[in-house]
């Protein structure tokens, strides 16, 4: 899915075909008649001045329904991919945050 987002004052070309994905979510088998699911993809953009940019992806198999890209902040995508159980060592450390996971906490927001 190619589209524009819009960063401010400045619009980004982001295309899912080129750019990087992080996290892509199951796909229903092609043979599954009758199953409509959604999904949620991360991606990361690198633009020319090597500026990154996260985005979601938000997909369905249901025809009428239209696909969504959405940017996101570096945090929400950490946190996407820790709610998955997944780490990445793309994002700065934030210590306190960290502590919290490793303490079995799934949510900063929790204190």
């Amino acid at each position: 899915m190619k589209t524009e987002l819009y960063d401010g004052s400045r619009k980004i070309p982001v295309d899912t075909r080129y750019d990087e994905c992080i996290y892509a979510a199951p796909r229903p088998p092609k043979n599954a008649d009758g199953v409509q699911r959604v999904g949620k993809d991360l991606y990361i953009h690198t633009g020319r001045e090597k500026k990154i940019t996260y985005y979601m992806h938000l997909w369905t198999t249901v025809k009428s329904t239209r696909e969504k890209i959405l940017p996101i902040s570096a945090s929400t995508a950490e946190r996407f991919l820790r709610s998955k159980g997944l780490m990445c060592n793309l994002f700065p450390k934030s210590d306190p945050i960290a502590t919290l996971y490793n303490w079995g906490y799934g949510i900063s927001e929790e204190f």
